[in-house]
């Protein structure tokens, strides 16, 4: 598929999409892909995924505001990425317009468990990353299992999805599925073991597990994930070892991620709206998570969608608005230590979205650069089997 490019553009679809780490990647190694759907039902995801990924020039007409809701009202969206929207037309107009916009022109199919496999465009690769909360240890351990109900459990969705794109001989050529490295631990074994058997039976060949750290791939932070390569066919594509090959030392210019030039005025305003209040719970967030240096030798902790958390990412002394405190990561600096770029994060300020709205969108996020890395090493690998 991809060794093909010059007669077949690759078509990828994004499950649980987010902002689109994947498609940020694929651009950057300047595959001719297309995004031929996505699925996500987190209405803020879904608007910022269009601002970093669409142009205005790709211009949407708007329609009324009952062709909107009549549009709109055949899929399951959010407010919060937990509970279902049970009224749309209580929505603003404007939010309304934007992600009428944005589903339209992202090709969002809404939920997953709005998605049947008849409506999906012919996929090569598909990529999900399936809710992460209830394998995280920094949730319940209530775990992925079948029929379970949970968050996590969503994976399964996608066995109902892959089983009726199999009974039309439309199957992925590709799959990439991400989530925390938890997913293999004692406790997720059996059900991870469980999807990775249904998978062989409909035909796909499961590499290794990868547990890869964003540390390793040109990103000062400590931040591992699992990743589970499958594909059709008989054929090894090795992608483990040759993505271990891609790693690079862990040295970096402290600059292109953390911004303390305050006296560029966006940089210090950001750094105010980061900033917490000298209290005694903030002191302890201090003593846990404090920097005294900014240097190449910094990496930190990982993000994660609340950075107000005892355990954060970081913590830098900062004199601002609000006395001689502590800040966190900006939005900015969190984007970029996401492996996205200044221009992409640019991208989505007009949205004016808060920052706890941010710092769950991009703590949800997957690291461009390990994403990258994988997709190079597939395309080395077909390149090889086809010769």
């Amino acid at each position: 598929m991809f060794a093909k490019q010059k007669k077949r553009r690759l078509k990828v679809f994004e499950a649980f999409a987010g902002i689109g780490a994947q498609t940020t990647a694929l651009e950057r190694l300047g595959i001719d892909f297309e995004v031929v759907g996505i699925s996500d039902w987190f209405v803020d995801a879904i608007i910022c995924y269009d601002a970093i990924h669409h142009e205005e020039s790709e211009n949407i007409p708007i329609p009324s505001r009952e062709e909107k809701l009549r549009v709109l009202g055949r899929y399951t969206f959010s407010r919060d990425s937990v509970n279902p929207i049970i009224d749309l037309s209580r929505m603003d107009e404007e939010k309304l317009s934007d992600l009428y916009r944005a589903h339209i022109r992202s090709r969002n199919f809404g939920s997953i468990k709005d998605l049947q496999g008849m409506d999906m465009p012919d996929t090569d690769l598909f990529v999900y990353s399936f809710p992460c909360q209830d394998l995280s240890t920094a949730g319940n351990n209530y775990g992925m299992k079948k029929n379970s109900g949970t968050r996590s459990s969503l994976l399964w969705e996608i066995e109902r999805i892959l089983m009726q794109l199999y009974k039309q001989d439309r199957l992925p050529q590709y799959l990439l599925l991400e989530n925390v490295k938890t997913i293999k631990s004692k406790t997720n074994a059996s059900d991870l073991n469980q999807w990775l058997s249904f998978l062989e039976k409909i035909g796909y060949q499961n590499e290794d597990c990868m547990l890869l750290n964003a540390c390793d791939f040109g990103i000062p932070q400590d931040r591992e994930r699992a990743f589970i390569f499958s594909h059709l066919g008989n054929v090894s594509y090795n992608i483990a070892e040759r993505v271990e090959l891609k790693k690079s030392r862990r040295e970096y210019d402290i600059r292109d991620f953390i911004k303390t030039d305050y006296r560029n005025p966006t940089y210090r305003m950001e750094a105010d709206i980061a900033q917490l209040n000298g209290t005694p719970s903030r002191q302890h967030m201090w003593e846990i998570n404090g920097r005294e240096v900014i240097d190449n030798q910094l990496i930190v902790r990982t993000i994660t969608c609340n950075m107000d958390r005892t355990n954060t990412s970081a913590l830098f002394r900062y004199d601002g608005p609000k006395g001689n405190t502590y800040r966190r990561l900006t939005i900015r600096e969190a984007f970029l230590l996401m492996g996205f770029s200044e221009q992409e994060y640019q991208r989505t300020e007009y949205l004016n979205y808060s920052y706890r709205c941010m710092n769950k969108l991009i703590g949800n996020s997957i690291v461009v650069n390990v994403l990258e890395a994988i997709f190079s090493a597939i395309v080395e690998a077909e390149a090889e089997i086809n010769g």
